[in-house]
């Protein structure tokens, strides 16, 4: 306001000095009305002028000023969006790092870990057949053997979705003996060998309720009675099956592959070695106890005159010399097909507080061509079990009675301890088990045997007193087996 009224004051010192001159003007001449009205528009004209100068600078002023509060308020509102960018950044570290401890947190949760350990203490005692001269052949007592094993084991069960399970299972053993995942002690403290023990994919299926796919190394996928001895434990066959558990129905229908012929000369044995099998059960409450009954049949196909031994030998099956296909060597083979019918039942009771388990099994191998004499096509098998190890200070005793023959069943499959693996043999197994806490038992098993050996054929120089099954010539023998075993089993 003071700069406009300087310029006003300045325009009308200008205007009268334009006004005196223009009076002296006309002093010296003559000024009119006309000039003096002119010089007041002038005037008037200037200061109206300078009045809107003075406006627009007030405005321009206003302007400016709300411009520069604008720009302070923007540079705040970025100085904060920065910051809370920052923020941000932070925060969305942080969450995801949480989110990643919950992923994995999740995952961990879908994944179950088990295990165990067992140190076996076991005294065999078994008698023997040596010669006596080129024909004749004597039982004698063999030395005791007494060793200290060691099992270990450990896997995962992981739900890979919805439906879906993959386990996977190292243990201790050996490559060759898919009967025993035992390591002896001794040879001045070896390594002991790991190998995968299980490793299977379980698909329950969704449109058959009750119903698995299983694909791989697996558990058997059928049901078993008590503490029968048919097959042994260790065993994990390797294919596909398909289980049934639904209601009171059970089953479980698989093929298992055994041995596989890809020879460089094709002239040789080709043809694979396979286990197809069938099982269906019912199961229903009786005497306040649940029973199971079921049948089962399985066939071994591409094993008549072949020999698909793990560790070279039958296991007790009759073999034969014959040469395979494409040699010209002779090799002992499996004389006979195995298609094997089974029938099994277990009854659930109780004495007092106590369950008590009382089992049966029984097969029979129904190929056409197998020698039937001495029941060598039958199996059987009947036990009791009172009590259940398990929780702590919780005990069991167990005692059965089982008899194989010759070739009443595949042996590759059958219990490797009783009888020392070897068909042809029966007896009493009885067990014990006590657990002075969870997930800890200390098991007794004593096995009273007896099973077939040969003696000496015509031969000077080939007695084979171990031989499993007698060649033409020889003389069977019933010998002994005895085997204390004592565990401590240890579970996580």
């Amino acid at each position: 306001m003071a700069v406009s009224r300087t310029m006003l004051a300045t325009a009308v010192a200008a205007a009268l000095t334009l006004g005196a001159a223009d009076v002296s003007a006309q002093t010296r001449g003559t000024a009119t009305k006309a000039d003096v009205e002119a010089i007041e528009a002038q005037m008037r004209a200037l200061v109206e002028r300078l009045d809107r100068l003075e406006a627009d600078k007030g405005r321009l002023e206003a302007t400016n000023a709300e411009l520069e509060a604008l720009a302070e308020r923007r540079e705040a509102e970025l100085a904060y969006l920065k910051a809370q960018t920052r923020d941000l950044r932070e925060e969305g570290a942080v969450a995801s790092n949480e989110i990643a401890k919950v992923k994995g947190a999740d995952w961990a949760t879908r994944i179950r870990f088990k295990g165990d350990l067992r140190l076996r203490n076991e005294n065999i005692a078994q008698q023997r057949v040596v010669r006596v001269d080129a024909t004749t052949a004597a039982v004698e007592d063999a030395a005791d053997r007494n060793r200290t094993r060691v099992r270990a084991r450990f896997g995962f069960d992981a739900a890979v979705t919805d439906g879906v399970k993959a386990s996977f299972q190292l243990a201790s053993g050996s490559d060759a003996d898919p009967r025993s995942t035992h390591q002896t002690f001794g040879n001045d403290a070896t390594k002991k060998s790991i190998w995968i023990d299980q490793a299977y994919v379980d698909w329950r299926m969704p449109w058959l309720a009750g119903s698995d796919l299983l694909l791989g190394r697996m558990k058997y996928p059928f049901w078993r009675p008590g503490q029968s001895l048919f097959y042994d434990g260790d065993v994990n066959p390797e294919g596909v099956a398909l289980t049934l558990d639904r209601g009171r129905l059970f089953g479980s229908l698989y093929g298992f592959a055994l041995w596989e012929n890809g020879p460089s000369n094709p002239a040789q044995v080709t043809e694979d070695t396979f286990m197809a099998g069938l099982q269906a059960g019912l199961k229903f409450p009786l005497f306040g106890g649940e029973t199971r009954a079921a049948l089962h049949y399985y066939d071994v196909t591409g094993a008549q005159g072949f020999n698909p031994f793990a560790l070279g030998s039958a296991n007790g099956n009759t073999t034969v010399a014959a040469a395979l296909p494409g040699t010209t060597t002779a090799t002992q083979v499996l004389l006979y097909d195995y298609d094997v019918v089974m029938a099994s039942v277990e009854m659930g009771l109780a004495v007092g507080a106590l369950p008590l388990s009382l089992w049966a099994d029984l097969a029979r191998n129904v190929a056409s061509d197998v020698d039937d004499g001495d029941d060598g096509d039958t199996a059987y098998g009947v036990g009791a079990v009172l009590g259940k190890a398990g929780s702590a200070k919780t005990w069991e005793i167990g005692v059965s009675y089982q008899s194989i023959g010759r070739d009443a069943l595949f042996a590759q499959f059958i219990d490797s301890d009783f009888g020392d693996g070897i068909a042809d043999a029966e007896g009493w197994v009885l067990k014990a088990g006590y657990a002075p806490v969870k997930n800890f038992t200390i098991n007794g098993t004593y096995l009273l045997n007896e099973r077939t050996l040969c003696g000496p054929v015509t031969s000077a120089t080939d007695p084979t007193p171990t031989n499993r099954q007698c060649l033409p010539g020889g003389r069977e023998y019933r010998v002994d087996y005895d085997r204390l075993q004592v565990d401590f089993n240890y579970k996580f």
